[in-house]
């Protein structure tokens, strides 16, 4: 009986430390995705800093986002290709969303 709950106590202890951070991190992240819009910096999981310049969603497939990673280079991607967000489009410049 002992050994259940120390086994118990140290599965509720690893879901705390360990789980739990990274389902809230997804969770932001998902939040973050679903509130861009046209115009915001951002910066890809490659390191490149890019502006969405368009959005599209679709019923049977994930979102595609047109990034434009220089005047007249524009590149399509997903949301996973999204590590954070710099800069909203009606924000000024010095607001960052640091991860």
């Amino acid at each position: 009986m002992q050994e259940i709950l120390i086994l118990l106590a140290v599965m509720g202890a690893f879901y705390f430390i360990l789980l739990r951070p990274v389902i809230n991190q997804q969770k932001q992240q998902r939040r973050d995705i679903s509130s861009l819009h046209v115009g915001d910096e951002v910066m890809t999981s490659g390191g490149f800093f890019a502006t969405v310049t368009e959005i599209n969603t679709f019923e049977d497939r994930p979102m595609e986002i047109l990034f434009e990673l220089a005047p007249g280079l524009e590149v399509r991607g997903n949301t996973n290709a999204i590590a954070n967000i710099v800069r909203r489009s009606g924000a000024g410049d010095t607001e960052v969303f640091p991860r």
